[in-house]
């Protein structure tokens, strides 16, 4: 069943297509785990899926900024022979999340040491294993070691520092070359993580954990039951930080500017200046049901307006109610005063924006949406694939209505 949509993907020369095919194609994936794997397909649900065919490797987590699942069809299309490759594939690259590895090795996804040890921790409790895997038996043999099952990925790591440090002849390090050629996925993504980017994969996890059933989390393996039940309490990330991060951050692309000095050459008025604009559309979604007040939704716009004016973002208002009034909707612009008019409130329901924001073509690349809501809505939506969304809830998070809820949730509380 996967196969047959992953080599069309493979074979598919417009990019927005191919974004599009990968992203149903991830949410049957999704699905099939959150049916055997639940804890996994959780995991999964909450990641933001990329097609990118420059990608090195069939299939990588890059944690900078935002967790991101990246996947190149056509290496991933010529390594995986079966869905059981598929699922297991995926399967191993988000248990790395279960593990925290891209938290504990940081920055050091580059070091093959570190990519052997964390592959043989996690793929000692997977089964069937896809093609190319690393396992702790195929390191014994290769490198002539003993390594016993079940030690954590430190304790691996430890040991093969150990074996590399006695290797006078580097004989041992040619074979870790080898053995890193044949595995469809690599670590180059885990990155130097903010503190924002660190809460954000903590709660990630969390909320995964959360959803699992009782049931569900003893299919795990008990040293990460154990690890995951020792886990702190949630870290909030505040919701103005959250936009932040939907947005890519401060990161923006350079337009040229001819209204500014090209710094390097001053001095040359025909060489255009650098500016910053956004990577990706602000959509504010305003709910038009009677628990905001006219002057709550004033407050939370100029705090958004005020956030993103440094970087030169804009704003897309709309309200809704049972439909999307996009007859209403307001562009914000940088220094805009923002302007707020209640429209004929109806019931509410969510189902409308996201139809709406896949006829305008939003996705992950493009697109982060903001639901500002009450919460009192239907109890499930299909997202189309949009998984970058803010539920910004004037109530409370159990006051959502929709039982499984893709993206964030968070609390919208005016500034004091």
């Amino acid at each position: 069943m996967f196969l047959t949509q992953l080599n069309q993907i493979a074979n598919q020369h417009n990019p927005k297509c191919r974004q599009q095919q990968t992203q149903a194609l991830f949410q049957q994936v999704t699905g099939q785990l959150l049916n055997s794997q639940r804890f996994y397909g959780e995991l999964l649900l909450r990641l933001d899926k990329q097609a990118d065919m420059q990608l090195s490797s069939s299939i990588a987590l890059k944690t900078a900024e935002r967790p991101v699942l990246l996947i190149n069809p056509k290496r991933l299309s010529e390594i995986v022979h079966s869905d059981e490759d598929l699922l297991s594939l995926v399967q191993h690259v988000v248990s790395h999340l279960a593990w925290q590895h891209p938290v504990r090795y940081a920055n050091r996804g580059n070091d093959p040491l570190v990519q052997l040890a964390t592959d043989m921790a996690v793929n000692d409790h997977l089964e069937p294993l896809y093609p190319g895997a690393i396992t702790r038996q195929h390191v014994n043999f290769k490198l002539g070691l003993h390594l016993p099952a079940d030690l954590g990925s430190a304790e691996y790591l430890a040991e093969l520092k150990q074996v590399l440090l006695k290797d006078q002849t580097g004989t041992k390090a040619k074979q870790v070359k080898r053995i890193l050629g044949q595995s469809p996925e690599n670590h180059l993504g885990w990155q130097q993580l903010d503190r924002e980017t660190a809460l954000q994969l903590n709660q990630l996890v969390a909320q995964s954990w959360e959803e699992t059933p009782t049931k569900q989390r003893g299919l795990l393996p008990n040293r990460l039951q154990h690890q995951l039940n020792r886990r702190p309490a949630k870290l909030e990330l505040d919701w103005r930080k959250l936009v932040m991060v939907g947005l890519n951050g401060p990161q923006k692309l350079p337009e040229p500017a001819f209204n500014r000095f090209n710094r390097r050459q001053p001095y040359r008025l025909d060489l255009p200046g650098q500016t910053r604009t956004s990577t990706r559309q602000l959509y504010l979604f305003v709910d038009q049901s009677g628990s905001m007040s006219d002057t709550e939704v004033q407050n939370i716009l100029a705090q958004i307006v005020q956030l993103l004016k440094r970087y030169r973002d804009k704003i897309t208002v709309i309200p809704f109610d049972a439909v999307v009034h996009d007859d209403q909707l307001q562009t914000i612009l940088h220094g805009n005063q923002v302007t707020f008019q209640r429209v004929a409130g109806g019931g509410t329901a969510y189902q409308p924006i996201f139809d709406w924001l896949f006829k305008q073509g939003a996705n992950d690349l493009n697109a982060l949406a903001l639901i500002l809501t009450d919460g009192h809505g239907e109890s499930t939506v299909t997202t189309h694939g949009l998984t970058n969304l803010v539920w910004g809830l004037t109530t409370t998070k159990a006051d959502l209505s929709v039982t499984k809820p893709v993206g964030t949730v968070t609390v919208i509380r005016e500034r004091k």
